[in-house]
C-alpha cells in the first residue's frame, strides 16, 4: 500500500511558526507592540485535499487575528482562500448552535495579509478584494487583503520594518543568485544557507535545521494543478485496485462453482485463503 500523501510546511510557514517572529512582523505591518503571551498560533494543518490549510495565521490579544500567506505564483482568488480560511477558523472558535443565539456573539476582527516573492513583475504593496470576483457591481460581502512584493530586489518599506522578513528574502534571492550561476537547487540552498549563517541572517534558524529539511521545503512548491493530477492519479489507482479485486472476485466465484479446493483456488487467484472462504460465504457457494 502507498503512503498517504499530505503536504509539506513551505520553509516561510516553517520560519514564522514562532511567536517571537511573529510579533516582531505584527509589529512592522500595524506599528502596534503586543506582548508575546497574548499571540496564540490558529494555523490551519490539513493534511490532504479536502482539508484546509494555511500559511499562518495567529490570534493578537482577543481582538484580532491575522492571517498570512506567502505566494510565489500571482494569484487573484487570494481573497477567496481567506474567506475558506477565516469561515473555518471561526466556526472553531464558536460552538455550533452559537449563530442561533439571541445575544451577539462576539468575533475577533481578521486582517488579511500576502507577501509574494515571486519572479513575476509586481508593486510593492496592492489590495485585492473578494467583490472584484463579482459579476456584477455588489458589495454585500467583501474581503480585503493586502499584498505586499517582498522580494530584496524591491528592498520595499516592509522589508526594512521587519529583519525576520528580510532575512526571509535575502535567502530566497541568494538562492536564485545561486542557481542563475549554475548551481543545482541543492548547491545554492547549501551556499545560501552558508552565506544566511556567515551575515546572521535567520542564523539561529538554520544552524537547528538540517540542510536536508530546508531543501525539501524549498523544493516542495504549492501547485494546484498538480494537487489536481494526484487526485486523479490517486482515483485512478483505486479505481484499478478495485477492477482487480472485481476479476479476482469473478474467478474465484467460477472456481467455486467447480468445486475446485480452497486452497488452489488461493493459489491460482493469487489471493488469501481467507478472501476465497469470504467470497465463497458472501455467494453461498461455500463447501468443506
Amino acid at each position: 500500500m502507498k503512503p498517504k500523501r499530505t503536504y509539506k510546511d513551505s520553509l516561510f510557514r516553517d520560519i514564522f511558526n514562532d511567536k517571537r517572529r511573529l510579533q516582531r512582523i505584527y509589529h512592522a505591518l500595524t506599528g502596534k507592540l503586543i506582548p508575546l503571551n497574548e499571540i496564540k498560533i490558529t494555523t490551519l494543518r490539513g493534511t490532504f485535499f479536502e482539508d484546509i490549510k494555511n500559511d499562518i495565521s495567529f490570534m493578537a490579544g482577543n481582538d484580532f487575528i491575522i492571517l498570512m500567506e506567502h505566494q510565489s505564483t500571482l494569484s487573484e482568488n487570494l481573497p477567496l482562500r481567506m474567506l475558506w480560511y477565516i469561515s473555518k477558523l471561526y466556526r472553531q472558535r464558536v460552538t455550533p448552535d452559537a449563530p442561533y443565539k439571541k445575544t451577539r456573539i462576539t468575533l475577533p476582527a481578521p486582517h488579511f495579509y500576502v507577501f509574494y516573492n515571486g519572479t513575476d513583475d509586481a508593486p510593492e504593496k496592492w489590495t485585492m478584494r473578494l467583490s472584484d470576483a463579482f459579476k456584477e457591481n455588489n458589495r454585500t460581502l467583501e474581503l480585503e487583503v493586502t499584498a505586499f512584493n517582498i522580494n530584496y530586489a524591491k528592498n520595499g518599506e516592509l522589508l526594512q520594518k521587519c529583519h525576520d522578513l528580510k532575512c526571509y528574502s535575502i535567502f530566497v534571492n541568494q538562492v536564485r543568485i545561486e542557481v542563475a550561476a549554475g548551481k543545482t537547487l541543492r548547491q545554492a540552498i547549501t551556499s545560501a544557507i552558508r552565506y544566511c549563517k556567515k551575515h546572521d541572517l535567520l542564523a539561529d534558524y538554520f544552524a537547528s535545521k538540517e540542510q536536508k529539511e530546508v531543501f525539501d521545503m524549498v523544493n516542495f512548491k504549492w501547485d494546484w494543478n498538480r494537487a489536481m493530477e494526484v487526485r486523479a492519479e490517486e482515483a485512478a489507482e483505486k479505481a484499478s485496485a478495485e477492477t482487480a479485486d472485481a476479476k479476482t472476485t469473478e474467478f474465484v466465484i467460477n472456481m467455486l462453482r467447480e468445486h475446485e479446493p480452497y486452497e488452489r483456488i488461493s493459489r491460482l487467484a493469487s489471493t488469501s485463503l481467507e478472501n476465497v472462504k469470504k467470497i465463497a460465504h458472501n455467494n453461498n457457494l461455500a463447501y468443506n
